[in-house]
């Protein structure tokens, strides 16, 4: 899928700021999380992330599956570490980078991820893959 498609997916609107910035994929996505999963053999569970700006630190728990989060608008930094070690702050980090408008990061198993640096609103579509069993 192109990013302009990923980009036209229809998203429920922005939470308030003081709300849950997670929200469940809608129809759009449900299609796309069909259609990934039944290519991987992996059951593909989409959500939505919506950061504002200046957005203090943002961590991803862990989860037990591989995921992926695909920035649709904004950007961000973002920083990848093993669950249980704290990840080295600033740029200079092995594993972190800016991630824009279509850039998209995996995150393995055992792994977790740090958004920080939001100046613009932004949106994230995250697909979390799962075994089927």
């Amino acid at each position: 899928m192109t990013l302009p498609a990923l980009q036209g997916i229809p998203r429920p609107a922005r939470p308030a700021p003081d709300a849950n910035s997670t929200v469940p994929g809608g129809p759009g996505t449900e299609e796309l999380a069909a259609e990934l999963g039944r290519r991987l053999q992996l059951r593909v569970r989409p959500f939505f992330r919506f950061l504002s700006p200046d957005s203090p630190v943002v961590e991803r728990a862990p989860i037990g599956a591989e995921s992926t989060v695909t920035v649709l608008e904004g950007a961000c930094r973002c920083v990848l570490s093993r669950v249980g070690e704290d990840p080295a702050p600033g740029p200079s980090h092995p594993l972190g980078m800016r991630l824009r408008s279509g850039g998209t990061l995996f995150v393995p198993q055992v792994h977790t991820y740090r958004l920080s640096d939001i100046h613009v609103p932004t949106t994230l579509l995250g697909l979390d893959l799962e075994s089927p069993g």
